[in-house]
């Protein structure tokens, strides 16, 4: 015979049952719009549907923690956007944006010579209401230029980043589309 659930046992698990992360292995949703049908990426949180549309043209793939985003025509070029776990809620103060900044030059990658912060930016946009932190960055890598930028978005006890890894000559172009894209996450 299996003994009945306590009460307080059934709470633990609808707790733990609802608190639940962003899935980003995506799956295409389609909506219509004055008669014309468009495609975007939906993801699982929990119950709640989340939607991005991703730059125009741009393939894509992903996992649960991640979703990798390629521009065409630019074959040393890749964005991600990336979900970490925090062990308590991010914020944006003073301390905490010193170690982003930290922690993105330590994204260049081994070898890479002339690293530069060449820009930091609190809320250059706001997704769903939320913060965002952006940092770019510089560097040389055998011989090329690169850019790499990070936007950083806090959403309860997980953050999100959205970096775009390029040569610098494509990276004004790429950035604007990749930063324009994420004014179309819904629900996030």
């Amino acid at each position: 015979m299996v003994p009945p659930l306590t009460p307080a046992l059934i709470g633990a698990l609808l707790i733990v049952s609802a608190r639940a992360d962003l899935q980003l292995t995506p799956s295409i949703s389609e909506y219509q719009l004055d008669g014309v049908t468009f495609k975007q990426l939906a993801f699982s949180d929990g119950e709640k549907k989340i939607t991005y549309q991703s730059p125009r043209g741009w393939e894509y793939s992903g996992s649960p923690t991640q979703l990798i985003l390629h521009p065409p025509n630019k074959v040393q070029a890749e964005a991600t956007i990336t979900r970490i776990p925090l062990p308590e809620p991010g914020k944006f103060d003073e301390e905490s944006l010193k170690k982003i900044v930290d922690e993105t030059v330590a994204l260049a990658p081994k070898g890479s010579e002339n690293v530069t912060v060449i820009s930091q930016e609190k809320n250059p946009l706001l997704i769903n209401r939320k913060e965002t932190f952006l940092v770019v960055l510089g560097y040389n890598l055998f011989g090329q230029a690169y850019n790499r930028s990070v936007l950083f978005l806090n959403r309860g006890n997980e953050q999100i980043r959205c970096q775009l890894v390029c040569r610098q000559a494509d990276f004004k172009e790429l950035q604007k589309a990749f930063l324009g894209s994420q004014y179309t996450w819904h629900n996030l």
